[in-house]
């Protein structure tokens, strides 16, 4: 068994701000920072790695790499983690949310190449952990710590960063015409679905594109003062770049055995003014599809719960609160229990994945509907980042609320739950007041004005 050596030090900056820097200082070009209550995280390189494709998996360790084939998605995770040869270790990763099409039986309705990479999580090589105000640490080597404390302590006596100007911040058009076209048909497509008892609720999304250099980093610290996520995360992992603001957990589990999920669903904006704020709020509260569709979704994830809970442990609590996230509120509960002793925590990722307020209900008929009316791949969005710890806790965020990119190209995501009382005006409207929790602090990359040529173009955040 492989132990980390450590040092913990005092921090004199910002925790995101250090962490940021610590990142982007060359020590590694994989990372993922995560933020939740009480901690940050950032994790660098890769000791071991831990990958899933449609029909196997794969383990590296150095010069090793181990693959099998695999039939039961929560058996082949439990025996991946089980013997990892690392003390104390720490995954990082995420989840795609194609990976739902495995976890419900659906390979044969949809095509998937062999390759695509569903699930990755790794151990790092360079690991901090900040937890009231001090900094732990962590390195396999004495000379790999000594480094990571060189990169710590020059990154640490920064000041933190200036505040972003509002000219730095290139605004991002939220209503393409064909976007909002083809979106609103859609939408009254799955109307239609739902009326003739197809499913009963979907979460349909549409994709903006970006169209200029952008500064990951200072776009995440940028909305990171803004928005107030349950979780928060930047990452580059894969070929993917992604960071966000989480508006809800897939899944938390404690070492003690107990889980939860927190379902969020019911939108309304926040407004320009507490006066319209506490209005909109009440017409959310009062509102039956809101409710509604707030309702079922709760049920279902006390039923997902019950696959893998003891029953008499299950409960609904803070049932129907209004949650603050960014330029929207929303309504939430959290449903937890305790975990059964004959399951473990893939079992129950595996029950709640993908989170209900992003794909529908019922979730076979929903995927598939999703497949249907969205011309691309969802890929990260709508899937989770995570944290898995050897003793036994898992954090999982819902990605949502975020800035995505790969070799390609750049883009926003959002969408809303369709319902048999929607109205596609208002769907549409949903995903512009969703989308502008990220999109008006989109950061250039060179941080240059726009040209007077795109600022004449209408734009709208």
């Amino acid at each position: 068994m492989n132990d980390y050596k450590e040092l913990s030090l005092a921090i004199n900056r910002k925790a995101s701000s250090l962490l940021l820097a610590i990142a982007n200082s060359g020590l590694s070009d994989q990372f993922m920072m995560y933020e939740k209550p009480g901690e940050w995280s950032l994790g660098m390189g890769s000791l071991l790695s831990i990958d899933v494709y449609p029909d196997e998996i794969s383990i590296k360790e150095k010069n090793r790499i181990q693959i099998e084939g695999y039939h039961d998605f929560s058996e082949a995770m439990s025996r991946a983690t089980k013997n990892i040869p690392i003390k104390g270790w720490r995954l990082y990763g995420n989840a795609k949310f194609e990976l739902s099409y495995i976890l419900h039986g659906l390979m044969n309705d949809v095509t998937m190449e062999k390759s695509s990479k569903l699930l990755s999580l790794f151990i790092p090589e360079y690991e901090v952990r900040i937890s009231d105000g001090i900094a732990t640490l962590r390195a396999p080597t004495d000379s790999e710590l000594d480094d990571l404390i060189d990169v710590f302590r020059m990154a640490d006596a920064k000041s933190n960063d200036a505040t972003i100007s509002a000219e730095a911040r290139n605004h991002v058009d939220l209503t393409i015409p064909a976007s909002c076209k083809y979106y609103k048909s859609a939408v009254l497509s799955a109307i239609n679905d739902i009326k003739t008892n197809v499913y009963q609720k979907v979460i349909l999304s549409r994709r903006i594109p970006i169209n200029f250099p952008v500064d990951m980093a200072k776009s995440y610290e940028c909305g990171r003062a803004k928005n107030t996520p349950a979780r928060s995360f930047i990452m580059r992992q894969s070929g993917l770049e992604a960071a966000g603001f989480c508006p809800e957990t897939v899944l938390e589990t404690a070492s003690n055995g107990w889980i939860s999920t927190q379902p969020l669903a019911g939108t309304r904006a926040i407004g320009a003014s507490p006066e319209e704020e506490l209005r909109l709020k009440s017409e959310l509260l009062s509102t039956t599809k809101e409710i509604a569709e707030h309702a079922i979704s709760v049920r279902l994830a006390y039923e997902e719960l019950h696959e893998v809970c003891d029953e008499e442990t299950l409960s609904v609590c803070d049932f129907m609160s209004v949650k603050r996230r960014g330029s929207v509120q929303h309504l939430g509960s959290r449903v937890k229990g305790q975990l059964a002793s004959n399951q473990n925590n893939w079992a129950a990722f595996k029950a709640l994945f993908p989170a209900v307020t992003a794909s529908g209900i019922p979730k076979k008929a929903s995927l598939l509907a999703i497949k249907k009316y969205e011309p691309e791949d969802r890929s990260l969005y709508s899937g989770s980042v995570m944290i898995v710890d050897q003793n036994g806790h898992m954090d999982a965020g819902l990605v949502l609320r975020s800035i995505y990119r790969n070799e390609d190209k750049c883009w926003l995501q959002a969408g809303a739950g369709i319902v048999d009382q929607s109205v596609p005006e208002r769907e549409l409207i949903e995903t512009i007041e969703k989308l502008s929790c990220i999109a008006q602090y989109v950061v250039r990359e060179d941080s240059a004005p726009q040209s007077a040529q795109s600022k004449s173009r209408k734009e709208v955040v």
